[in-house]
């Protein structure tokens, strides 16, 4: 994209701008008399560092520097500023640090200005594993009698995308020898950093030997150096450098579990310290390093394919010189030791109940076992009182067994081995584990007081259930519904029986209405000596004391009160 702006400051797009843009300008790049794009992007991998660089087209002024932006397509984001290519004079930028994920699509952007000046910008996308050129590393090589070491620089620090770019892209390591042309592409793994060493041997001693190395075949166009090595003549009454180096001794695989591991012994070697070269190959590979150039007496083949047959083979080195080859043969599926199962036991009244545990496979899922690689799979049992030498042997075909009609109140011990029919190929045996075997009837009364005290439980939760209940219910009644209390009148009238026709009866008119006129006169009150005589207390006197009502009016202690009465 070409841009002209009047000021020296570039304002970020949005994203959405960004990507129409870019595909926009795909499109017009390919049409039919469509304009040279104003700039070309080349992305390289140069020693081990991502590279930007760039090439403006046409431009009449020599430009004084360059800003870089960058942005990824697929993220919501405005233009970034790379800090460390921001008014540079070179026309490249180092991006290892600035770019780490090898799946996105990044979109830069580069102006290029002419003092305080911005002349114009271009703008193109890129995507690592596709527009990246991948540049051949550095290398030496070293040249014995029979063989040639090649070691290739890696920078130490490399960035992660740096190293899952090289994991992933073959490494290819051409030989040339006259007119013949051979390929070597090594296993890399683990961290890459430092030097790595491959070895090419079973050369023509006095030959001579030249050496590329690059990254796949997908660039023809990187120059690729090439370095070359006369090997020495052989000596006469030596065979080569391997007669003065002893080779390694007690070469034997230690195999549990497909856990493999190579150890051998150094020999006796008074001039110095040895090292060791280990390589394996099977029927459909050239023998590839396994360890280079190590100091210690193992090397560990647990990544071996299961079911291959390997060839493996070990040689002592001391500086230019190394020992004839030591080789041994193995299988993983039929070498490998099965280790122990575990076990797990439990005492049931006069028996005992065993689990077995299948053994786990190192370098594998927490979910495989040793039972996935083999189609058939039993157990060899024994077991025995605890201080008897007499032992019981039984084959189990599954995972669990319960041993039955043992002796109450007895230790016995268990041990457990798998068993292969099929491979007529047994396994370690597990370390003893004992267990005390219990009473039958021990066992009824520990059930019945447990159905017990688990009824009593049930009966108090219930219980407890319903109180709470019936007290939420209390509190919720009075809540909404507090009620009035009758008065104490109306209680004692209640009390006593009536008829059920009282309550439907018709109240009689007033001429017809017959009743008893209840005086109260309280014998309490003092009388003055030379006051009026007590007299009876007048219709009025009572109506307005409020005791007109019979049923009103409250009936006084014999003490305390005389009554009255007369009938009209």
């Amino acid at each position: 994209m070409l841009w002209k702006p009047n000021t020296s400051a570039l304002r970020p797009l949005p994203w959405k701008l960004l990507g129409l843009v870019s595909l926009l300008l795909r499109i017009a790049w390919v049409l039919p008399g469509s304009p040279e794009k104003p700039c070309t992007f080349k992305m390289n991998l140069r020693n081990s560092r991502l590279i930007l660089s760039w090439e403006f087209q046409g431009h009449k002024l020599a430009p004084t520097h360059y800003t870089l932006w960058y942005t990824i397509m697929s993220k919501h984001e405005a233009m970034k500023l790379v800090e460390d290519c921001a008014n540079i004079t070179r026309s490249f930028c180092d991006l290892t640090n600035v770019w780490q994920d090898m799946g996105e699509t990044y979109i830069p952007m580069v102006s290029r200005l002419q003092g305080n000046q911005t002349q114009d910008s271009c703008m193109s996308d890129i995507r690592l594993t596709s527009n990246m050129s991948l540049e051949p590393p550095e290398f030496e090589i070293v040249g014995f009698t029979d063989h040639l070491k090649v070691i290739i620089h890696i920078p130490p620090g490399v960035s992660g995308i740096i190293e899952d770019l090289m994991f992933n892209t073959p490494l290819v390591i051409e030989e040339r020898s006259e007119r013949i042309v051979k390929k070597h592409k090594p296993k890399i793994s683990g961290k890459m950093a430092g030097d790595f060493s491959y070895v090419i041997d079973r050369l023509i001693p006095n030959m001579n030997y030249c050496i590329s190395v690059y990254f796949d075949d997908r660039n023809p166009d990187v120059t690729r150096a090439m370095k070359c090595a006369l090997l020495p003549e052989e000596k006469p009454g030596r065979e080569g450098a391997s007669a003065v180096v002893p080779p390694p001794e007690n070469l034997h695989m230690h195999s549990l579990n497909f856990k493999n591991i190579l150890r051998w012994e150094s020999p006796a070697f008074p001039r110095g310290n040895l090292t060791f070269t280990v390589q394996y190959h099977s029927y459909y590979k050239s023998f590839q390093d396994q360890c280079s150039h190590i100091n210690s007496t193992e090397c560990d083949f647990s990544s071996l394919s299961k079911y291959g047959n390997y060839t493996l083979r070990v040689r002592a080195e001391f500086q230019a010189e190394h020992s004839e080859w030591v080789t041994t043969i193995f299988c993983p599926v039929d070498d490998t030791v099965i280790g122990p199962p575990g076990l797990k036991l439990k005492a049931l009244a006069n028996s005992l109940h065993v689990l077995f545990l299948v053994p786990r496979v190192e370098n594998e899922p927490d979910s495989w076992s040793m039972k996935n690689f083999y189609n058939d799979w039993a157990y060899n049992l024994e077991y025995w009182k605890n201080g008897s030498n007499e032992k019981f042997l039984v084959n189990c075909k599954y995972d669990s067994e319960v041993l039955k009609g043992l002796e109450p109140w007895t230790t016995y011990c268990v041990r457990v081995q798998a068993f292969l029919p099929n491979w007529n190929k047994t396994g370690l045996w597990s370390p003893p584990a004992c267990e005390q075997t219990k009473d039958k009837t021990s066992v009824s009364w520990i059930i019945a007081l447990v159905i017990i005290g688990a009824s009593v439980c049930v009966a108090l939760l219930l219980l407890g259930c319903f109180a709470l209940l019936w007290y939420i219910y209390k509190k919720t009644k009075y809540a909404f519904s507090p009620g009035n209390p009758l008065p104490q009148h109306l209680k004692e009238f209640l009390g006593y029986p009536h008829s059920p026709l009282l309550f439907f009866t018709f109240t009689p008119s007033d001429e017809n209405e017959v009743f008893d006129k209840l005086s109260v006169v309280m014998s309490s009150v003092p009388v003055p000596a030379s006051g009026p005589s007590p007299t009876e207390p007048s219709e009025e006197d009572t109506q307005a004391r409020g005791h007109t009502d019979p049923l009103l009016i409250s009936t006084p202690e014999p003490n305390q009160t005389h009554m009255r009465s007369e009938t009209t």
